[in-house]
């Protein structure tokens, strides 16, 4: 018994007559590249998107605050001096002060207006209504995109 040669061409076929269905693969090959490329984009994209987001978060703010002096008048109010310091001291700003109890409970919060001025560091003093009697208060934030009922 002789075996039969490998390299003889096979009697059986794989897959159907290229004639009878056509080039069925070439439709799917073009689907499966425009998935890929849409893919990929899309993946760029989060990319993009999440090293701007985590640029953003760790920019040195260009405004900040510190409260240098606290005195809690009353159960109803404490007033607050703080320091302003901005790198474009003629850009008008905002701070947002609040007043704490011990158990740093928020008991009032108040938006304060940052005037335009020539030095880099300015002071503000502000009071605080509180709902009870405050332990402490500080400055929560500061920022350049006053609102307009502040302006007024």
């Amino acid at each position: 018994m002789s075996e039969p040669r490998s390299d003889a061409p096979s009697q059986h076929p794989v897959g159907p007559p290229a004639d009878r269905y056509g080039d069925a693969d070439r439709g799917s090959r073009v689907m499966g590249k425009v998935i890929a490329v849409v893919l990929a984009l899309l993946v760029g994209g989060l990319l993009v998107a999440g090293v701007y987001t985590m640029w953003r978060l760790n920019q040195t703010p260009d405004i900040t605050g510190e409260a240098i002096g606290v005195e809690v008048v009353d159960d109803t109010r404490v007033d607050l001096s703080f320091t302003v310091t901005r790198e474009e001291p003629g850009t008008p700003a905002y701070c947002i002060v609040r007043a704490q109890e011990e158990s740093k409970g928020e008991l009032g919060r108040r938006e304060v207006y940052v005037p335009p001025s020539e030095n880099n560091t300015i002071q503000i003093d502000a009071s605080v209504f509180t709902t009870g009697r405050a332990f402490v208060a500080d400055v929560y934030g500061c920022g350049d995109d006053v609102p307009d009922y502040l302006r007024r």
